[in-house]
C-alpha cells in the first residue's frame, strides 16, 4: 500500500505541478502543496527498500530511518500549513517550529543510540532501551498532532465547501487521516506499553500495520477523487471539440482548396500524430473558415444576384456580405447553404475562366481578439457546414433554384 500512497502522491506533484510553472513558482501556497506532496511521496519510498543498510552505507547506519522521518514530517508540516491557509514565513508558524524541534531531538536520540541500535524496529529486543523508544516516541507524538490536526482542517474545508466532489473528497481525506492518527496512536502503545504487546492475537504489531494501510487507502482515494473526475470532464470535453472539428471539415475543406493561404499552421510530416488540443484546433479552423467566408463575399453578392432580381439581390447580397467581425454568422438555414454552396461553385467557375473578381477579398479577425458571442457563431458554422454536406451527399438539384434569404 505504500507504493499505492506513492504513487498517488507523486501525482498530485505533477497535477500542481505545471499550474506552478505557469505562475513561476510565485503561488506560496501551491508551493508549499506541491512540496508537501512530493516530500511525503519521497518519504515512503525507503519504506520500500528490501535492504536499509544499502542506503545507509552511502551515510550512516541509521541514515534511511532520518532520511524517512525528516521527509515525512517536513512534509506533514507543510501540508497543515497548506490547510491552515496561513501565509506567514515558514520560520514564524508554530507548526514548523514543532517540526523542527522534533527532527532535531529525533537525530540527537539517534546519535545517542549505540552503533548496534540505529537499524532498530518495531520489535524486541529493540524496544527495551530508551534511546529507540524515544526516537519513535517524538516522532510519533508529531504524526498524531499532524494527522489529527489535518483531518480537522479537512473536514472543515468540506462543510464550508459548495462544491459536492470536493465535499466528498476531504470528506474521505478527512476519515482517511483520522485512521492513521488512530494507527500511530495504536504504535505509541505499541512502544511504550509491554501489557499491550501480550494481548496476543487480539493486539499485534501486524493489526496496527493493517490498521494504517487501510487509513492510506482511504486518503489516496480521496485525494483521487478530484483528479479522476478532472480527467473525465477533459475527455468529456474533447470528445465534444473533436466532434466540432470534424463538423468544420467541409466547409473547411471547400474553404482551403480555393484559399490555401488560409491555413495558420501547416503540420507537414506530423499528420500521423494524435491530435490532443482540439480546442485550439476548433478556433484555429473557425478563424480560417471566418476568413474564408469573408474572402468568399464576391462571390456570396453575385449568386445572390443571380437567384433573384437586381432588387432583391442587392437586399440578399447585403445580409450575406455581412462582416463577420460585426454581426456574426447568420442562421444557417437551407436558403443560406444553398448560397454557400452557389458561391463555391462561381468561385470554381472564376478559376476555370481565369477570370479575377472585381471586388476585393478582405481578412476580418473575428472577435476583435476575444471570444465575444464565439459560442453561437461557432454553432452557425458548423450548421452551415453540415448543410453543405447533406447538400453535396443528396441527388444534384439545379443550380436554377432560386435561391431566398
Amino acid at each position: 500500500m505504500n507504493l499505492l500512497a506513492i504513487v498517488t502522491l507523486l501525482g498530485g506533484t505533477a497535477w500542481t505541478l505545471p499550474l506552478l510553472i505557469r505562475q513561476r513558482f510565485r503561488a506560496p501556497m501551491r508551493v508549499r502543496l506541491c512540496l508537501s506532496l512530493f516530500l511525503l511521496a519521497a518519504g515512503n519510498v525507503p519504506a520500500q527498500l528490501s535492504d536499509p543498510a544499502a542506503l545507509d552505507g552511502l551515510a550512516f547506519t541509521g541514515f534511511t530511518k532520518l532520511a524517512y522521518n525528516v521527509a515525512i514530517l517536513t512534509g506533514l508540516g507543510l501540508m497543515v500549513g497548506f490547510l491552515c491557509e496561513r501565509r506567514r514565513p515558514l520560520w514564524r508558524r508554530w507548526e514548523v517550529v514543532l517540526c523542527l524541534l522534533c527532527l532535531t531531538a529525533m537525530a540527537g536520540v539517534t546519535a545517542l543510540m549505540p552503533p548496534d541500535l540505529r537499524d532498530h524496529t518495531f520489535t524486541l529486543p529493540y524496544l527495551d532501551h530508551w534511546q529507540v523508544r524515544a526516537f519513535y516516541d517524538i516522532g510519533g507524538l508529531y504524526l498524531v498532532f499532524g494527522y489529527t490536526t489535518c483531518a480537522v482542517l479537512a473536514a472543515r474545508h468540506a462543510r464550508s465547501s459548495r462544491r459536492p466532489l470536493l465535499r466528498a473528497s476531504l470528506g474521505t481525506v478527512s476519515a482517511g487521516l483520522l485512521g492513521l492518527s488512530l494507527s500511530c496512536v495504536l504504535r505509541i502503545l505499541w512502544v511504550n506499553c509491554p501489557a499491550c504487546r501480550g494481548f496476543g492475537h487480539h493486539f499485534t504489531y501486524p493489526n496496527i500495520f493493517l490498521s494504517g494501510q487501510v487509513a492510506t487507502i482511504a486518503v489516496c482515494a480521496g485525494l483521487s477523487l478530484p483528479a479522476f473526475a478532472s480527467a473525465a470532464q477533459f475527455l468529456r470535453e474533447r470528445s465534444v471539440q473533436r466532434a466540432r472539428f470534424r463538423e468544420l471539415e467541409e466547409l473547411w475543406r471547400r474553404l482551403v482548396d480555393f484559399y490555401p493561404e488560409l491555413v495558420l499552421e501547416q503540420r507537414r510530416g506530423r499528420r500521423w500524430l494524435p491530435l490532443l488540443d482540439y480546442t485550439s484546433a476548433v478556433y484555429r479552423r473557425y478563424v480560417e473558415c471566418r476568413d474564408g467566408l469573408t474572402r468568399l463575399s464576391p462571390y456570396l453578392h453575385r449568386a445572390a444576384r443571380e437567384a433573384a432580381g437586381d432588387q432583391i439581390g442587392e437586399t440578399a447580397g447585403e445580409k450575406a456580405g455581412e462582416q463577420p467581425g460585426e454581426t456574426g454568422m447568420p442562421a444557417a438555414g437551407p436558403d443560406l447553404v444553398r448560397l454557400v454552396d452557389r458561391s463555391l461553385r462561381l468561385r470554381g467557375e472564376a478559376d476555370l475562366a481565369a477570370a479575377a473578381t472585381p471586388e476585393p477579398a478582405v481578412f476580418v479577425a473575428p472577435g476583435d481578439g476575444h471570444d465575444a458571442g464565439y459560442e453561437s457563431d461557432l454553432a452557425g458554422l458548423i450548421a452551415l457546414s453540415r448543410g453543405l454536406r447533406e447538400l453535396r451527399s443528396a441527388p444534384a438539384e439545379s443550380d436554377s433554384r432560386a435561391v431566398r434569404l
